[in-house]
């Protein structure tokens, strides 16, 4: 009555279709890659902002005088909205000079971008500062 050859291209194309569907949800389950754009932006923005602020060697001036609070208005002013940063300054051997903590909020949990900067002071008695800023998006 039935031909079989035709039962088993059915039940083959219901257990293809069944395959396609469970590939296709397995796929959106899975988170996606991290964004990396957002990274490099933060990347950009942060090394550009620590170039604006030694101009004219304003950032050794404001080191030598350890004047951190200066140095975080001038990066909450150069960095935009929504953008949490913790900068550490290090002197030649290494070591941390700033004795208080910059940042303008905390980046636990969040994923930061470090960004490296040497700052040299224009003094008589050049002195070398490595600058680490990291930042990350707010929320």
């Amino acid at each position: 009555m039935f031909d079989q050859k035709g039962q088993i291209r059915i039940i083959e194309s219901f257990l293809a279709i069944a395959v396609v569907f469970s590939a296709v949800l397995v796929s959106v389950t899975f988170p996606s890659s991290p964004d990396l754009s957002k990274q490099k932006s933060l990347s950009s923005m942060g090394t550009q902002a620590l170039v604006k602020l030694d101009t004219n060697g304003t950032l050794g001036s404001l080191i030598l005088q350890s004047n951190w609070a200066s140095i975080r208005t001038a990066l909450n002013i150069l960095l935009p909205m929504g953008v949490s940063f913790n900068l550490t300054v290090y002197d030649e051997a290494g070591y941390a000079v700033n004795s208080e903590a910059v940042q303008n909020s905390n980046l636990l949990g969040r994923d930061a971008v470090s960004v490296h900067y040497v700052c040299a002071t224009r003094s008589q008695a050049v002195e070398f500062f490595v600058i680490r800023l990291q930042l990350a998006w707010a929320g």
